[in-house]
């Protein structure tokens, strides 16, 4: 009886011996941010570029588990390239990471529906998530918490994945045209009047795209274009932190981690990278002061000199270089590949002395 007794008494003090541990991890999971487990709060925002009205009829992304984080659906979307105004959580709270995106949107100025099931790089978004950002402001680990979809003429369909200190490219896809009915969508819109009002509205350069028919991709394909190129500055300043827009609608604004470092040395060093459309560079001269230096760039000659020196130079990166007078009261810029230099004149730097 006694060894028997004894022997029930070792049994359960293995069993709690086994079950403690169970739970102690189990709290300390259920402590954890969101961020860093396998569900994040994602939020959806449908776009168009500025002067290409279209409508998403159905979006969503698909989850592992079958189950859809839907697109907002029924806007006229007119508004910018990377931006959402209609962005929304539909759903659970926190979503495993998507694997697929589905849409369906016509584009008026072509009198066209879209449509397209297009796989998502799961793994890439699910350790971006996972990783975040560094938000050096209020000193915490932040993480996206946005997809954006923007649809383009011709199928074309662009997701970016977008936090409060950076927006990184998911990927470009294409849509073919879909023989769906209009009036599935419009019953009670006369078509050919909602559609000459659609073409009036346009700015008179995509107006006559339209009608020429000649309407394509290719500007926002080239806005998507990587370069490898640096920053440097002569006379040398020391960066101490950047926010950096993209014309392929990305931005960085914030490191990876608390470690600036890896975050600051990246410009310095050549990485394939779009165009830059914005630059806030803060700075430190030798004798110690601070400046902010800010430049919109302007498109067409910067796009311009980046492809004309790619072209040239295949082999060799590409230099942003930012040249500052000795007390950094006036700076200029200028693209230089293997020695040949193209001064960027339409793109002016802005300078402000900080304490």
């Amino acid at each position: 009886m006694l060894s028997a007794r004894l022997a029930l008494l070792t049994r359960l003090a293995l069993l709690l011996a086994g079950l403690w541990p169970a739970g102690a991890r189990a709290q300390r999971k259920a402590r954890l941010p969101a961020y860093q487990t396998n569900k994040f709060r994602l939020s959806t925002g449908p776009c168009a570029a500025k002067g290409y009205p279209m409508t998403i009829q159905f979006g969503a992304f698909v989850r592992p588990d079958g189950k859809t984080l839907p697109v907002p659906a029924g806007h006229t979307l007119e508004g910018s390239w990377g931006r959402s105004n209609y962005a929304q959580v539909v759903g659970d709270e926190f979503q495993p990471v998507p694997e697929s995106l589905e849409i369906l949107y016509f584009s008026y100025l072509e009198d066209k529906f879209y449509e397209g099931q297009f796989p998502l790089p799961h793994e890439r978004l699910r350790q971006l998530l996972r990783t975040g950002f560094f938000d050096h402001r209020k000193q915490q680990q932040l993480t996206y918490n946005e997809l954006t979809v923007c649809v383009l003429p011709k199928g074309a369909v662009v997701v970016w994945l977008v936090g409060a200190g950076r927006q990184v490219l998911v990927g470009r896809y294409q849509g073919t045209e879909s023989a769906v009915d209009f009036r599935r969508f419009y019953a009670k819109s006369d078509r050919a009047e909602m559609l000459r009002q659609k073409l009036a509205a346009a700015p008179p350069a995509i107006r006559a795209q339209a009608q020429a028919g000649t309407l394509s991709a290719k500007q926002w394909d080239d806005y998507l274009k990587t370069y490898s190129w640096q920053v440097a500055f002569s006379p040398p300043l020391t960066l101490t932190y950047h926010r950096a827009n993209f014309l392929s609608g990305e931005y960085i604004a914030e490191p990876e981690t608390r470690d600036m470092a890896p975050y600051l040395q990246a410009l310095l060093i050549p990485q394939p990278r779009p165009v830059p459309a914005k630059f806030s560079l803060y700075v430190t001269d030798e004798a110690g002061h601070k400046h902010l230096l800010k430049t919109d760039f302007d498109e067409a000659e910067t796009q311009g000199a980046f492809q004309q020196l790619h072209q040239a130079h295949l082999a060799g990166p590409i230099t942003l270089h930012v040249e500052t007078d000795k007390y950094v009261k006036a700076a200029t810029l200028v693209l230089e590949s293997d020695g040949q230099r193209i001064p960027l004149t339409k793109s002016p730097v802005r300078i402000t002395a900080l304490k």
